[in-house]
C-alpha cells in the first residue's frame, strides 16, 4: 500500500518533484510532524496522529521545559497543571497498546510531541467519560544510556535519602527496548531529633517518626513488530525492607516490614478482520511481612489475561459508529498468617465492557462550501460493565456522554454514570497491619495524642451505588499565547460507600466505638482506619482552569530561545455532605462536622526553559476550615485549620551544551541526538516550610498543631546529577 501511495504521488507531480518528494520521505522517516509542502501537493498526514485532533499538543521544547527524568514525570506534571483528577489513559503513536507502562520510563526526549486529546476521545479509545486521553509519540529512531544520581534531605536535619538510578533506552522503527535499575535509602527520622516534638509528645520518647527504609526496582521491556502485529514483553521486581520502633501501651516495639514482589506481562496488539485487537496475559506475585506488634506473613499471586478490541461498524451521515469491547478475566490466591493464625483463600474474577460511539453530527470539513448550515460535531457514547467475583457478587453500570463543538475552539461535553461496585478481595481480606504513626487532636480529652493506625481489609463490607453527573466546557487554544481555559461541574452520590472513618470526633466514635481504643485513663491509644461502609454521601464540585504558553523567538525560534508555559486551576467545593449510618444526623462537611472541608482550592505551575536553564515550580494554597466536636454547632472546643500554602521550586542547568545546539550531522547519528556531559539539578520541596497550623474555637493554640505534629519533615533540599553515557 506504502508503494502505490508513493507511485500515485509521483505520477501527479510536476517533472521537477523527484528530489523534493525524497526529502518529504526523508522528513517523515526521521519524525518531522510538520505538513509537507510539494508542487502544487500538500501531505497533511502526520506520524502517530490520534482518532481525533489534539486539544493541547507539547513540542519537544515543550517537554524539555518540563524537567523530568522519564515519561511518567512528565506526564505527572502536565496532569498537574491541567487539572487532571484522575491519571489519564495513555495511549502510543495514537494506538492503544498492549501495556502502555512499558514506555513510562524513557527518556522525555525519546518524545516527538505530547497530546491532550479532547474529553470525547475517551469513548473512542474504551475509557470511562470525564478521563482525560494523552497520546505520546515517541520518535522514530532513538538510543540512550541514562544515570541520575539524587541526595535529599530536610533543612531540619536527622534524616537522609539517596537514589540511583541507571537504564538503557532504544527505539528503531517501532521496535522498542528498555532495560533499568533504581536503587533508594532512606534513614529514619527519630522524635528525639525533634525536640520541638518531643516536648509536645514526651510518650515518643525512643521512636521513630518516619522509618528506615532501603528498597532496589529493576525493569525490562521489549516491543517488536512482527508483519502488521505488534509483540510486547516486560517484567519488574521489586524489593523493600523497613524498619521503625513505635511505642504501644508503655513499651517500645521495633517493626520490621518486607516486601518482595514480580511482575511480568506478556501481549501485543494488532488487526483481525476490520478489529483492532490487543491481548496480554499478565502475572504477579509478591510476599510480605511485618514483625514487631503483630507478626504478619503474605503471599499473594495473580495471574489475569486481557482482550479487547474495537472497529468501525458502518458509516453514518455523520461520520463512522465504532464499537469497543474488553474484557478479563483473573485469579487471585492468597495465604496471611497473623500470629500463627494461617487463612487461604482464592477469587476469581470476570469483568466485561462494551461501548459504542455514535456520531450525530460532522464537523465543518476543509473546502466545505460557504454558506452551509452546520452545527459543529456532536457524538454520543454508550457503554456498559458487568464485573462477577466470587465470594462478593460483583457489579455493574451504566455509563453516557454527549459531546458537541459547535466551532473548533470550544468544545461541550456532558456523562452521567451509575454504577454497583462489591469490595475487592483486598478490601475484605487484607491482613491487618500497623501504619506509621500519627498524631490526632483527640476531642474527648482536648489533647492531642500520637496512635499508630491500623490498615487491612474487612470481611463485613457491602457493596456500594454510585451515580455521577459531570457538565464541561473547554475553549482554545486562542492567540499566539495559546490561551485556552475550562470549567467543569462534578456530582457524586454514593450510598453504603467504601470509605475510612470521616473523622476523630465524639460523633464518629459514637457510631464505631469499636473502630476507637483507649486506655483506662480514656487516652485514646489507637484507631482502626480499616474501610467501613458510609450510608450515603453527596459531593459537588465546580472546578476551572486557564493554562498558556508566552511565545519567544516567533515561529522559527533559535536554539536559545526561551519557553514558558504557566497554569492556573481553582476548585470549589459546593456541597459535601455524609450520613453515616440510619438515625444518624445529616454531616455538611463545609460547615465542619464529621471532619472540615476547605471551600476553595487554587493551584498554580510555571515550567520555563531558557537555553540551558529549566525552572519548575508549583504552588498550592487551601482556604481554611473548621472541624466541629459538636455535630451541627459551633462551638469553644472546634479545630479551627488556618489557611495553607505550599511552593515546590525545581531548577536544572545542563553543564554541556544541549543537543539542540549541536553542528547538524548527517547518517545515522542525526536521528540519536545526545547530549554528552552533565544535568545539574536543585529541588527544594515545601520552599516556605510551611506546617498546618490551628487553633480551637475559643482562639487557643490546638493541641497536636505544633511545628513537627503533622508534618516532621518539612523543607527538603534535593540536588541530582543526571548524565547521558
Amino acid at each position: 500500500m506504502r508503494l502505490m501511495y508513493w507511485l500515485l504521488l509521483m505520477s501527479a507531480l510536476p517533472a521537477d518533484a523527484p528530489q523534493a518528494a525524497a526529502a518529504a520521505s526523508a522528513a517523515v522517516e526521521e519524525g518531522d510532524d510538520a505538513a509537507v509542502r510539494l508542487s502544487g501537493v500538500e501531505v497533511q498526514a502526520r506520524r502517530g496522529a490520534a482518532k481525533t485532533p489534539p486539544e493541547t499538543e507539547l513540542s519537544p521544547d515543550d517537554i524539555e521545559a518540563l524537567g523530568a527524568y522519564d515519561i511518567s514525570e512528565a506526564l505527572d506534571r502536565i496532569s498537574s497543571a491541567y487539572g487532571m483528577t484522575d491519571p489519564p489513559v495513555v495511549i502510543v503513536n495514537g494506538r492503544r497498546v498492549q501495556n502502555a507502562g512499558d514506555y513510562m520510563t524513557f527518556p522525555p526526549d525519546a518524545l516527538s510531541r505530547v497530546e491532550l486529546l479532547p474529553e470525547q476521545a475517551a469513548g473512542l479509545y474504551g475509557a470511562d467519560p470525564g478521563r482525560r486521553v494523552v497520546n505520546i509519540v515517541l520518535k522514530r529512531n532513538f538510543q540512550s544510556r541514562d544515570g541520575q544520581l539524587a541526595d535529599a534531605r530536610p533543612t531540619a536535619g536527622g534524616r537522609t535519602s539517596q537514589m540511583a538510578d541507571v537504564r538503557r533506552s532504544a527505539i528503531a522503527n517501532g521496535n522498542t527496548s528498555q532495560l533499568g535499575v533504581r536503587l533508594s535509602s532512606d534513614t529514619s527520622l527519630r522524635a528525639d531529633e525533634r525536640p520541638d516534638y518531643l516536648r509536645d509528645n514526651p510518650q515518643a520518647q525512643g521512636a521513630t517518626l518516619r522509618p528506615e527504609s532501603t528498597s532496589v526496582t529493576a525493569n525490562m521491556s521489549v516491543n517488536r513488530r512482527f508483519g502488521e502485529w505488534q509483540g510486547a514483553f516486560s517484567a519488574s521486581a521489586r524489593a523493600q525492607s523497613d524498619q521503625s520502633i513505635s511505642r504501644r501501651d508503655d513499651t517500645l516495639a521495633r517493626l520490621r516490614g518486607q516486601q518482595r514482589g514480580v511482575t511480568v506481562s506478556a501481549g501485543g496488539n494488532g488487526e483481525i478482520k476490520g478489529w483492532s485487537v490487543r491481548v496480554g496475559l499478565d502475572g504477579q506475585a509478591s510476599r510480605g511481612s511485618q514483625e514487631g506488634l503483630t507478626d504478619r506473613k503474605t503471599d499473594n499471586r495473580t495471574i489475569a489475561l486481557n482482550l479487547s478490541a474495537d472497529r468501525p461498524l458502518l458509516d453514518l451521515p455523520a461520520g463512522r459508529l465504532t464499537m469497543d469491547l474488553s474484557g478479563r478475566v483473573s485469579r487471585t490466591s492468597s495465604t496471611s498468617a497473623v500470629d500463627g493464625t494461617s487463612t487461604e483463600r482464592t477469587a476469581d474474577t470476570a469483568d466485561m465492557r462494551g461501548g459504542l460511539t455514535i456520531p450525530l453530527l460532522r464537523a465543518p470539513q476543509p473546502g466545505e462550501e460557504a454558506g452551509r448550515v452546520n452545527l459543529g460535531g456532536a457524538s454520543l457514547n454508550l457503554s456498559g460493565n458487568l464485573r462477577r467475583q466470587t465470594g462478593s457478587g460483583g457489579g455493574g453500570g451504566l455509563t453516557g456522554a454527549l459531546s458537541w463543538s459547535p466551532v473548533k475552539q470550544l468544545r461541550l461535553n456532558g456523562s452521567w454514570s451509575r454504577t454497583y461496585d462489591a469490595p475487592s478481595d483486598q478490601q475484605l481480606f487484607d491482613a491487618p497491619y500497623y501504619g506509621d504513626p500519627i498524631v490526632v487532636f483527640d476531642f474527648a480529652t482536648g489533647q492531642s495524642v500520637e496512635i499508630l493506625p491500623m490498615y487491612g481489609g474487612n470481611p463485613n463490607l457491602k457493596g456500594q451505588t454510585s451515580e455521577r453527573f459531570a457538565l464541561s466546557l473547554s475553549a482554545g487554544p486562542f492567540t499566539p499565547w495559546r490561551l485556552a481555559g475550562n470549567i467543569n461541574y462534578r456530582t457524586s452520590d454514593s450510598r453504603d460507600g467504601v470509605s475510612s472513618l470521616p473523622g476523630v470526633t465524639p460523633a464518629v466514635e459514637a457510631a464505631f466505638p469499636e473502630r476507637f481504643q483507649r486506655d483506662a485513663d480514656g487516652r485514646l491509644t489507637g484507631i482502626d482506619q480499616r474501610s467501613i461502609n458510609l450510608l450515603s454521601s453527596r459531593s459537588e464540585v465546580l472546578a476551572s482552569g486557564v493554562n498558556f504558553n508566552v511565545p519567544f523567538g516567533g515561529k522559527t525560534p533559535s536554539p536559545s530561545a526561551a519557553s514558558l508555559r504557566a497554569s492556573l486551576n481553582h476548585t470549589l467545593q459546593l456541597k459535601k455532605t455524609t450520613t453515616i449510618r440510619a438515625g444518624y444526623p445529616v454531616m455538611d462537611h463545609l460547615a465542619g462536622d464529621g471532619g472540615g472541608t476547605a471551600h476553595n482550592e487554587f493551584s498554580a505551575t510555571l515550567d520555563a526553559r531558557r537555553d540551558k536553564w529549566t525552572l519548575n515550580a508549583s504552588a498550592r494554597w487551601r482556604q481554611a476550615y473548621r472541624t466541629r466536636r459538636d455535630t451541627g454547632v459551633d462551638g469553644q472546643s472546634d479545630l479551627r485549620v488556618s489557611d495553607f500554602t505550599r511552593i515546590d521550586l525545581k531548577l536544572g542547568y545542563m553543564l554541556a551544551t544541549p543537543a539542540s545546539r549541536q553542528p547538524p550531522s548527517t547518517g545515522a547519528a542525526a536521528t540519536t541526538p545526545r547530549a554528552s556531559g552533565l544535568r545539574l539539578g536543585l529541588e527544594i520541596e515545601n520552599l516556605l516550610d510551611a506546617r498546618l497550623r490551628a487553633r480551637l474555637g475559643d482562639g487557643r493554640p490546638a493541641p497536636g498543631y505544633g511545628r513537627y505534629d503533622q508534618d516532621a519533615i518539612g523543607r527538603v533540599i534535593r540536588v541530582t546529577l543526571r548524565g547521558r553515557f
